[in-house]
């Protein structure tokens, strides 16, 4: 039992220092972006973090590679400014209809805005 004990224990620290180093890692410290700093960071390097702007900020969202990653149903989003996406909830820019935001739209975006800010970390601001 002492034996098994500490096992885990060393492979729960063994995880644990795995993950910290994953976290520095994909760490992007907050800073003003262009739309095309972004495109680096557009889910195809696993060694690298996952940016995604949306109304003038940057979300780095590395924790959802499963959703914005290269095979993610969201990997469209990735580097890229997101905005007309999260407000239109569309998947493709050909089903953009080109058409300024409506009020509604604008309502979209802000819900998932305030969703990125809960669930991933700020990576800076988008600039024009």
């Amino acid at each position: 039992l002492l034996l098994r004990d500490l096992l885990n224990d060393y492979w729960a620290a063994k995880r644990l220092a795995q993950r910290k180093a994953l976290e520095e890692q994909m760490h992007v410290a907050p800073r003003q972006w262009h739309t095309e700093d972004l495109a680096p960071y557009n889910g195809t390097d696993p060694q690298k973090p996952i940016l995604i702007g949306v109304d003038g900020e940057v979300f780095n969202v590395w924790r959802g590679r499963d959703f914005y990653g290269v095979q993610g149903p969201y990997g469209v989003f990735a580097g890229k400014d997101a905005t007309r996406y999260f407000a239109k909830q569309i998947v493709s820019l050909e089903e953009d209809d080109g058409q300024p935001l409506t009020s509604e739209e604008l309502d979209n975006m802000k819900s998932w805005k305030e969703f990125l800010r809960f669930k991933y970390d700020a990576a800076g601001t988008l600039v024009a």
